[in-house]
């Protein structure tokens, strides 16, 4: 066993939790957004609108895998744009038609879940490129 297979099993913890970083503030919203008076029907709007966004993410991120580099990056980044214009959309016809409060409330949530997740994605990817590296180093010391 390499030091970098081992390396990747002590960070699996540190992935999962930057991988479920947005399902966390999507639950410390919740008192948050009660605190300051604000309406829970935002924050399920919100929650829910995430949790959506998410679920498509991995999903499309799945449906990435499996394609050739170029194709996964416009998937990917075509995707990202499309779900961030949905979900304006609708917290954008939400407010037009049926509560301003409820709806900025819900940007909110889903804007601090959006941006929390982001960055443990980020995270993530950062980790896995520094693996990858040490991976090949390895493999090429132990060729020599």
């Amino acid at each position: 066993m390499t030091v970098a297979a081992s390396t990747s099993q002590q960070l699996r913890p540190l992935q999962f939790t930057a991988a479920t970083i947005g399902l966390v503030i999507v639950a410390l919203a919740l008192p948050a957004v009660l605190l300051l008076g604000g309406p829970l029907d935002g924050w399920f709007l919100g929650a829910m609108l995430w949790i959506g966004n998410w679920l498509l993410a991995l999903w499309l991120g799945r449906l990435a895998q499996g394609l050739d580099d170029v194709m996964a990056v416009g998937v990917s980044g075509a995707s990202f744009i499309a779900r961030a214009w949905l979900v304006a959309g609708i917290l954008f016809i939400y407010a037009l038609r049926v509560d301003e409060t409820v709806a900025l409330t819900a940007a909110a949530v889903f804007i601090f879940a959006f941006t929390f997740d982001l960055i443990g994605r980020t995270a993530i990817f950062s980790v896995r490129a520094k693996l990858a590296a040490a991976e090949k180093a390895a493999a090429r010391e132990s060729a020599e």
